[in-house]
């Protein structure tokens, strides 16, 4: 579908919650799409800081009725606004229409050839570097993805190339109602329960990305989503990179070679996929290896961040489930070479933590020291999970020295200061705070 402004032109969103990540995108790309745009929340954010770099949208930071515009304008909201947010309820006071994102993400869909990257793991690294390479290749995709690209501290970008990229959220199975062209699976596996999605089992999960897949205009989907996939998908592109002995940073697809800059075999996994629809979208090979090692990777996905005064190098890692701290593990292992690796795990969610508290202790053990903190409750009241807490701390003092729950971030950065040597790399990993230790580690 062409790219046009017209739909957008005259329109007036007012962003509730605008400093979320996935709200603060949108909002760049509808005042891109001609729409007058104005949001708020509760306090600055690095998304806030990236609208204001780009000179987008007129954001107020606390929330007050007086933010609200009086008609005609639409309010948008995501899962986190709830009914009693003084915004959304004077909002509903005036009159005023209200958008979910996902519905305000489904119109901008409807503009473009839309490329959609779903899966459970890897959906911001995936979409990012997507986007990377298509406007390497001078395609002037839009794109909105789950992470700020580390330069230049964006996240999302309205293009002129009639393209959008954009992350399918399996979540809430709002990624059923997108217009896609493209859908890509990166992988299939079990996390959201208890989640709007409500999913009991991974075959519950494999049916809603079946569905996603199935009614796009073509599915792009990796070895081990089609082994989940099939039942559901009648057609789809499969692919499986080869991975060359002693090279761990270099693929071969189609009989081409490509090399990436971030560690990690799920990197390779990837990049794959991103190659793959790259070329479909006409991009000259030789052009997406020059993209690939000109990627500048995403914040708080193995970033580094610095080193500590012994000279150990410290990462951070939103990984948050079992499966994602493994991979990171691995990466860290492979940056780390001889040296050893200590690691820092903040668990994201009591719901979560309960749910794979096992398969978490199982992945931290394949470092050297790790180091539990209490869970990070983000929606949930941890008075309610007060049982999950104390089973985490038994667990963990039952696994013996190489690891021990966390006494408190300062005593923690202490010990990490007087532990860590040069050669050694230090992991923080969690998509709440744990980013924060970094701070106080690094030199």
């Amino acid at each position: 579908m062409s790219h046009t402004l017209e739909p957008f032109s005259g329109r007036r969103l007012h962003f509730i919650g605008i400093g979320g990540c996935g709200m603060s995108g949108l909002a760049l790309v509808t005042e891109a799409l001609g729409a007058h745009v104005t949001g708020s929340d509760a306090r600055q954010t690095i998304y806030t800081e990236s609208l204001e770099r780009n000179g987008t949208a007129k954001v107020v930071i606390g929330h007050d009725t007086s933010n609200v515009p009086d008609e005609p304008a639409e309010v948008v909201i995501s899962s986190a606004i709830k009914p009693e947010n003084i915004e959304r309820a004077e909002a509903h006071r005036k009159g005023l229409g209200e958008l979910h994102r996902a519905e305000l993400l489904t119109q901008i869909s409807e503009l473009h050839e839309t490329i959609a990257i779903g899966g459970a793991h890897g959906k911001s690294s995936t979409a990012a570097l997507l986007a990377h390479v298509l406007s390497w290749c001078g395609k002037d995709p839009s794109y909105v993805v789950g992470a700020l690209l580390r330069p230049p501290g964006v996240h999302a970008a309205a293009g002129s190339g009639g393209m959008l990229v954009i992350e399918a959220d399996e979540s809430d199975k709002s990624l059923l109602n997108y217009q896609v062209h493209t859908a890509v699976v990166t992988n299939v596996d079990l996390d959201h329960v208890g989640d709007g999605g409500a999913y009991q089992n991974i075959t519950d999960v494999a049916k809603v990305l079946g569905e996603f897949a199935a009614k796009a205009e073509e599915s792009v989907v990796s070895a081990q989503a089609a082994e989940y996939l099939r039942p559901f998908v009648p057609d789809m592109k499969v692919v499986e990179p080869e991975l060359i002995d002693g090279e761990p940073m270099r693929f071969r697809l189609s009989g081409e070679v490509y090399e990436v800059n971030q560690p990690g075999v799920h990197q390779l996994h990837n990049a794959a996929l991103v190659v793959e629809v790259a070329r479909r979208q006409g991009c000259a090979a030789a052009d997406i290896r020059e993209a690939l090692l000109a990627f500048p990777g995403l914040a708080r996905r193995f970033e580094l961040r610095g080193r500590t005064v012994s000279g150990a190098r410290v990462y951070d890692d939103y990984a948050h489930h079992p499966v994602e701290v493994a991979a990171a593990l691995s990466a860290a292992r492979q940056v780390a070479g001889q040296g050893r690796v200590l690691a820092v795990f903040q668990p994201h969610l009591f719901s979560r933590t309960q749910q794979f508290q096992a398969e978490f202790l199982h992945a931290l053990a394949s470092a050297d020291l790790a180091w539990v903190e209490p869970v990070y409750p983000a929606r949930e009241n941890p008075q309610d999970w007060l049982h999950v807490a104390k089973q985490l701390a038994a667990d963990v003092d039952s696994r013996g020295p190489g690891m021990q729950m966390s006494v408190g971030r300062a005593q923690l950065a202490h010990q990490l200061q007087q532990e860590a040597r040069d050669g050694d790399v230090v992991m923080l990993i969690g998509a709440g705070d744990v980013n924060a230790l970094a701070e106080e580690l690094v030199h």
